[in-house]
């Protein structure tokens, strides 16, 4: 098997609402959309958060996205069992305290990095 060397950068971001122009959302697990941006077709997709209302929703959602095939979370905070998950599968996890942050916003600065 070759080594993957061009492996896609996949983020997945919270959202607070439907589109790229809501703000990002500070609760992972709880959050209504996950923005999807893959940095190599630099594709968006918007997926309603299917766990918002569940147990363990942080924890359901990480694995989703895994499925997805995200290898970077961009969120406000994450919990203990959430932090524990995504060391053990290996994700990266990128915290942005800014309150206020349009997912436009983030999707351009990922763009140009």
């Amino acid at each position: 098997m070759k080594p993957k060397r061009h492996m896609n950068k996949i983020f997945a971001i919270s959202s607070a609402g439907k589109t790229e122009k809501s703000f990002l959302d500070l609760r992972f697990g709880k959050c209504e959309t996950v923005v999807i941006f893959n940095r190599g077709s630099q594709e968006v997709i918007l997926k309603e958060n299917p766990f918002k209302h569940s147990e363990q929703s942080g924890i359901q959602l990480v694995n989703f996205l895994i499925q997805e095939g995200v290898n970077t979370i961009i969120t406000g905070e994450v919990g203990p069992s959430v932090s524990q998950l995504l060391e053990k599968k290996k994700l990266q996890l990128v915290l942005l305290p800014e309150e206020k942050i349009k997912i436009e916003e983030i999707l351009e600065r990922l763009k140009s990095s």
